[in-house]
C-alpha cells in the first residue's frame, strides 16, 4: 500500500516541479549541524539515539531504564510461578495493511498464547500497532476498531492539484495527526510509563531528513516526564513513523534554543527499513550474558533454561509479483520503487533472522500470502479491505503452527504465487477472493469473523 501512494506521488511530479519552483513550501525554522543542545527533554540520552551508531546492550543509554533494566519477575513467570520465555516482537509498516498484524495480534490474544513482549519495536503503521501491543490485550478491543473502523477520510483530505504547488505533501493528513493525538494522551503515558518500570520496551524509529539518518526513539522514557511536551513529542514521534514522504505531512520536533525555537523534520522510518528489531550496529555479544544477570537477579533457579523468541509481523506480501511495466516515466520509477522497497524488506527480514540467532532466540515470522488482493489504489484505506485483512490476520493468530522458522524461501513462495494465480487470475476485489484457496475451511471462517464486525458497527 505505502508503495502505491508513493507511485501516486511521481504521477503529479512532472506538472509541480516547475510550478515549485518559485512557490513557498512549509516554514521551517532548521537546527544546523554545528548548534549546541543541552536542557532539552528530546536530547537526553535515554530518550532516543541515532539507528546507525554501534550500540552496547545499553541500548537506551547511560541511564536507568535500557535493556539493562532489572525484569518485574512476573515477566519471566506465569501465575503458577512457572518459566516462561523472553519475547521480543517488531511490528513492520504496511498501512492499511497493517490490519493484517493487528487482527493477528488478537488472535493471539484469543488463543490464549499470546505472551508479554519484553520490547516492541515499530515503524509507520507498526509504531501504531505497537503500542496496543505494549500496552496488552486490555486494548485489543481498541486495536479492533482502529484497523476495521477507519476509511480514507478518517486518514486524511485530498488536496486540489493546484494545492501541491505550496504544499509539503499529496495528501493533507490532518485527520490522522488529530485521531492520533485523541488517542493518546497523559493516561496513556501513564500506562506505557508503568510498563516501561517493569523492564519492557517500546521502540520506534523515524527518519531525520535533514541529517538523512534514522532515530530511534525510547517511548517508554518519553512517558517517563510528564506534562504537555512530553504528551505532543509521544504522539509526534507516533505520527511522523507513520509519515510516508512527499503523500503524508512531514513532522517537525520543535527544540529550543535560548529561547528561539528551531525545528528538525522527521518522516516515516519507512524511508530507512521497513522493519528492525535492534539498532543495524548494535553489539549482540553481551546479550546472552547480559539476560542471564538479569535472570540471577530475579532469583530464578539457575539451572532453569530460559528461551527467547523474536517475532516479526510482516504487514506485507514478500514474493515477487510478474507485472507488465509501463515504458513510461512514472511506469518505469513507479515499478523501480515497488521493487526496491520490497527487497529492502527482505534484508531487513534477514537482518532481524541474523540478530536472533547471535542473541541465541529463536526466530518466528507471519506474512502476507501475496496471493491476496490488493487495496484499490484510489482508496488505500478502505474499510472494507481492512476488515477483510484483519480477519484474515485474526485467523492466522489463532494458529500458532502458521509462524515460520526462517526467513521465507523466495523462489519456492513465488512459485506458489503462480500456481494460484492460475485459480484466481480474474480475481481483482479482495470481496471475490475465494479464502479457502488459501487454506480448506477458511470461507467459512473469513465469513464470520466479518459478520460479527458488521454487528459491532
Amino acid at each position: 500500500m505505502k508503495s502505491k501512494l508513493l507511485i501516486k506521488m511521481f504521477l503529479v511530479t512532472g506538472f509541480t516541479t516547475v510550478l515549485t519552483a518559485c512557490a513557498p513550501s512549509l516554514q521551517r525554522n532548521a537546527l544546523t549541524p554545528d548548534m549546541e543542545v543541552s536542557g532539552e527533554m528530546i536530547f537526553e540520552p535515554n530518550i532516543r539515539t541515532w539507528g546507525d551508531l554501534t550500540h552496547s546492550y545499553d541500548i537506551g543509554g547511560q541511564g536507568s531504564h535500557s535493556l539493562n533494566t532489572p525484569l518485574d519477575k512476573s515477566i519471566l513467570n506465569d501465575l503458577g510461578n512457572q518459566t516462561k520465555s523472553i519475547d521480543y516482537l517488531s511490528i513492520s509498516g504496511g498501512g492499511a495493511e497493517g490490519a493484517y498484524g493487528a487482527g493477528l495480534l488478537n488472535g493471539l490474544s484469543d488463543s490464549g498464547q499470546r505472551p508479554e513482549y519484553r520490547l516492541v519495536t515499530g515503524i509507520s503503521t507498526g509504531a501504531i500497532i505497537g503500542l496496543y501491543a505494549f500496552l496488552g490485550q486490555d486494548f485489543d478491543p481498541a486495536l479492533r476498531e482502529l484497523y476495521t473502523q477507519t476509511s480514507d477520510e478518517d486518514i486524511y483530505n485530498k488536496r486540489g492539484l493546484w494545492a501541491l504547488t505550496h504544499s509539503p505533501s499529496l495528501i493533507d493528513t490532518t485527520p490522522f495527526e488529530q485521531m492520533v493525538r485523541a488517542f493518546i494522551d497523559q493516561d496513556v503515558l501513564d500506562k506505557v510509563k508503568d510498563q516501561h518500570l517493569r523492564g519492557r520496551l517500546f521502540l520506534v524509529k523515524t527518519t531525520h531528513l535533514d541529517a538523512q539518518r534514522s532515530v530511534i526513539w525510547n517511548m517508554g522514557e518519553i512517558a517517563m516526564h510528564q506534562g504537555d511536551e512530553a504528551v505532543e513529542l509521544f504522539q509526534d514521534v507516533i505520527i511522523a513513523s507513520a509519515s510516508i514522504p512527499g503523500v503524508f505531512n512531514p513532522v517537525l520536533i520543535s527544540v529550543n534554543i535560548d529561547g528561539v525555537s528551531y525545528d528538525e523534520m522527521h518522516v516515516d522510518g519507512g524511508v530507512v527499513s521497513q522493519v528492525f528489531f535492534l539498532p543495524d550496529y548494535f553489539d549482540t555479544s553481551e546479550a546472552v550474558d547480559n539476560t542471564r544477570q538479569l535472570i540471577e537477579q530475579l532469583d530464578v533457579n539457575e539451572d532453569t533454561q530460559i528461551n527467547s523468541k523474536v517475532w516479526v509481523i510482516s504487514n506485507t506480501r514478500l514474493a515477487a509479483k510478474w507485472n507488465e511495466t509501463t515504458p513510461s516515466f512514472t511506469g518505469i520509477m513507479g515499478r523501480s520503487i515497488q521493487t526496491m522497497i520490497k527487497y529492502q524488506r527482505r534484508s531487513n527480514i534477514a537482518q532481524i533472522y541474523r540478530q536472533a540467532q547471535e542473541t541465541e532466540s529463536e526466530f518466528r515470522h507471519s506474512y502476507l500470502p501475496h496471493l491476496i488482493p490488493e487495496v484499490q489504489a484510489d482508496a488505500p484505506f478502505n474499510s472494507g479491505y481492512m476488515q477483510y485483512l484483519y480477519c484474515y490476520g485474526y485467523q492466522r493468530g489463532l494458529d500458532h503452527q502458521h509462524w515460520e522458522n526462517t526467513p521465507p524461501d523466495y523462489w519456492q513462495i513465488q512459485n506458489k504465487t503462480k500456481e494460484a494465480g492460475k485459480i484466481q487470475s480474474v480475481v481483482e476485489h479482495i470481496n471475490q477472493f475465494d479464502w479457502d484457496t488459501l487454506k480448506a475451511g477458511l470461507q467459512g471462517k473469513m465469513s464470520q469473523c466479518l459478520a460479527n464486525i458488521e454487528n459491532e458497527m
